[in-house]
Formats: structure tokens, sequence, C-alpha cells
């Protein structure tokens, strides 16, 4: 009887341990950003993950420069993360001229969040789309 009282107590230690890391926070900031010595263009990704009952990215692709990052509706399940980016695309008059669209996948790894980038309306990165891996950092 002794034993079967300890078994069902270490039975519900490891389902409590297992609910807590599934249920892990996955809110960070990540930034995969570098400025290029001879141009001074920045180049990369600043994420933003906002979990919890409805998760969101706030998310930036900064070409050339970094400007306010967008919000998009996530999906997270375990230690993975998926949405749709859409950036709009404006005319020299500031008139929306079309978007640019990609599927985004991630993974969340020990050094941070692997993403993997599919534009949806680029052939060219069809057999190998962007694999980019932002760094987790504290928000500025």
């Amino acid at each position: 009887m002794r034993y079967r009282h300890t078994a069902l107590i270490l039975a519900g230690c490891l389902l409590a341990t297992s609910a807590w890391a599934a249920s892990a926070s996955r809110s960070g900031y990540f930034d995969s950003v570098r400025v290029s010595a001879q141009t001074g263009d920045e180049g990369g990704i600043r994420i933003q993950v906002n979990d919890g009952p409805s998760p969101t990215v706030d998310f930036a692709l900064c070409e050339g420069a970094c400007h306010e990052p967008l919000r998009f509706p996530a999906k997270i399940d375990g230690d993975r993360i998926s949405f749709l980016f859409v950036e709009p695309l404006l005319d020299l008059n500031g008139a929306k001229s079309g978007e640019t669209r990609a599927k985004v996948e991630g993974r969340f790894v020990s050094r941070g969040l692997l993403l993997r980038m599919d534009f949806l309306d680029s052939p060219h990165d069809d057999k190998s789309p962007y694999e980019l891996i932002p760094r987790r950092k504290r928000q500025p």
C-alpha cells in the first residue's frame, strides 16, 4: 500500500511537471538585425512573440531600414510558431499598390527562434525558404 501511494504521488508530480512545461511562456523579443559597415543599411528581423489565449507577433522585416513592426495573429503549438506576414506596398503618393505576403513558420530553440519564410508571390525561394535565427534579447 505504501508503494502504491508513493507511485501515485510521483505520477502526479510528473503530470504536473509536464503540464507546466507544456504551458511555459513562449513570449519574448528576438532580434537578428545587423548594420552593414559599408552602407549603414539595416538587415534582419525583429519579432516580439506575445503568447496567451490569442497569440500574436509584432514583426519587422528590415531591408535597408527597420520600420515599425506590424502585428499578426499567430499559432503557437509547443515549440512551434506560425503566422502569415502581410506587408502593404505603397506608391509614391502613399496609396496601397499591392502587398508582400510570406508564410512564416518557426521553432523555438535554445539559442533563439529558428524562422523559415516562404514568400508566397516569389518562386525563387520555393526550394529553400529563407532561414533566420533571431537571438533572444531584451526589448529596447
